[in-house]
């Protein structure tokens, strides 16, 4: 068999680029190693409950920009969105600050918190609505931009350059402490990892409130599963439960298709990774081809960081909604040094088929380090029953912290299920189990984003998040879309898809 295209990885940029493929007249095979599509874009049943692990709210739900054509045209969007009240609470000794979709309400609720921050709290809140008008290019790839293009992008990227020169030098933690209250740190840091640059809470936050922070409806499996549809729709081949295990190449070095784990051979005038990087690097092709950029983050791990999360979904019986969004409260867990302070606690009321009739949902995420990583892959590795174990303790410790902020909740919870940074890693190839990819800091520099193109691999094309720090769905799905027109320009064709 001879393809245009053979992707590998079946996550949402490998759907995306598989479904421009189809629409630009290619015929595309897409290779999964697991046995449903979507990636880290999924979910599960477990007792009649569904538990979501990736969307909070997505970026590019609200018409009128390149991203939401893309989700538009992929299928993403096709059920609705959800359109929640607010992006979470914070809590911390016994007070709450809420970042509702009204910026000048959340404006108005912060200075009634704390008056000593007034002035910080104002210019940080101009700064969210700046970052609220700025959306990632997503039309076609910048080395394609003519001047027009150039000109058209001038007030996106004019406002992207002034935010940037406000908080110069900063990253989430300095511009948290320019707040002098505790709940307010907290709330900054809550979402954004303290070492991420500055930019990411007012672009976060700013995006959310500009009506950009709607949830697709059905959830993450059922999205995922809407681009499988409409892949196949359009004529794609995607192969379930079939790993890559090489990307062959000619005797020049041009990738010329991909070997699977039972031996098949899949011939193509060009193979796009679009799995994690460290397997593209290690599994699929030798490490020492690795593009420089991503060897460099790979190898300045301070600089260029990951963390991880140890996530439990419990069964709550009650028919009232406990959270009616995200919470985020403060735990302390002390003796274990690879545990963060904080957690996410989140109900799925707007999702009414996630419970049986008269339940809730609630799932529990605590941030970890990356140490996090090492020491439940040692557990996992040495002792699977152990491991299983140390999972159920830890949830049982987060329930007794859900019990205490809720006490109407004891005697009402169940665990369903709970997992870890190794989960990530066993089922989706993540490295070191995060979900996302390299977060930039401070110290990485201004220059931080992979290439696509390996000059000693001409015909291979890099894709996924992990090409465009720190990552997420959004990304994900421009890099599945460049990828193709990255494909039609060295075809000599229209990169109109």
């Amino acid at each position: 068999m001879s393809l245009d295209i053979v992707i590998v990885g079946g996550g949402i940029s490998g759907l995306v680029a598989g479904i421009y493929a189809q629409r630009a007249g290619m015929s595309a095979m897409i290779v999964e190693k697991n046995h449903v599509a979507g990636g880290e874009c999924t979910g599960w049943d477990r007792e009649g409950f569904h538990i979501d692990n990736c969307l909070h709210w997505l970026v590019g739900s609200k018409p009128g920009s390149d991203l939401h054509r893309i989700w538009a045209e992929v299928g993403a969007l096709d059920t609705g969105v959800h359109q929640p009240e607010f992006m979470y609470r914070s809590e911390l000794d016994g007070e709450s600050l809420t970042l509702w979709a009204d910026i000048d309400r959340t404006e108005k609720e912060l200075l009634a918190l704390s008056p000593a921050d007034a002035d910080n709290i104002r210019w940080l809140m101009r700064l969210c609505k700046l970052g609220g008008s700025v959306m990632p290019p997503a039309e076609k790839p910048g080395e394609m931009w003519s001047f027009t293009d150039v000109i058209m992008m001038s007030a996106q990227m004019n406002k992207l350059v002034k935010l940037d020169k406000e908080l110069a030098g900063m990253d989430t933690r300095d511009l948290a402490y320019r707040f002098s209250h505790p709940l307010i740190r907290a709330a900054i840091t809550d979402f954004c990892p303290p070492e991420s640059l500055a930019n990411s809470f007012p672009m976060a936050y700013g995006n959310f409130a500009a009506g950009d922070g709607g949830i697709p409806r059905g959830g993450s499996r059922a999205l995922a599963q809407r681009l499988v549809a409409k892949y196949k729709e359009l004529g794609g081949v995607l192969l379930l439960g079939c790993p890559a295990v090489k990307i062959e190449r000619t005797a020049e070095g041009a990738a010329r298709g991909v070997t699977l784990k039972d031996g098949r051979y899949l011939k193509a005038d060009y193979v796009i990774a679009a799995c994690d990087t460290s397997v593209t690097f290690g599994t699929l092709l030798p490490k020492k081809l690795m593009e420089p950029m991503l060897a460099r983050m790979y190898k300045e791990s301070k600089n260029f960081r990951i963390y991880g999360m140890f996530q439990a979904a419990f069964a709550v019986d009650a028919a009232e909604p406990i959270t009616h969004g995200d919470v985020m409260l403060e735990v302390n867990l002390g003796d274990i040094p690879w545990a963060g302070n904080r957690i996410t606690v989140k109900d799925f009321a707007y999702e009414p088929d996630f419970a049986p009739a008269g339940k809730q949902l609630l799932q529990v995420m605590l941030g970890t380090h990356d140490a996090a990583f090492d020491w439940w892959y040692e557990l996992y590795r040495r002792d699977h029953a152990a491991y299983d174990a140390e999972k159920a303790k830890l949830a049982a410790r987060l329930q007794q912290v859900l019990e205490e902020r809720w006490p109407q909740l004891v005697g009402k919870l169940r665990l369903l299920d709970s997992w870890t940074p190794v989960t990530y890693h066993r089922y989706c190839n993540a490295y070191r189990g995060y979900n996302q990819a390299f977060t930039p800091t401070k110290k990485s520099g201004k220059e931080f984003y992979p290439k696509p193109y390996l000059n000693n691999v001409p015909r291979l094309i890099l894709a996924g998040q992990w090409m465009s720090p720190p990552g997420g769905l959004p990304a994900a799905a421009i890099q599945g879309k460049f990828a193709i027109q990255r494909i039609l320009q060295r075809e000599g064709k229209s990169i109109k898809v």
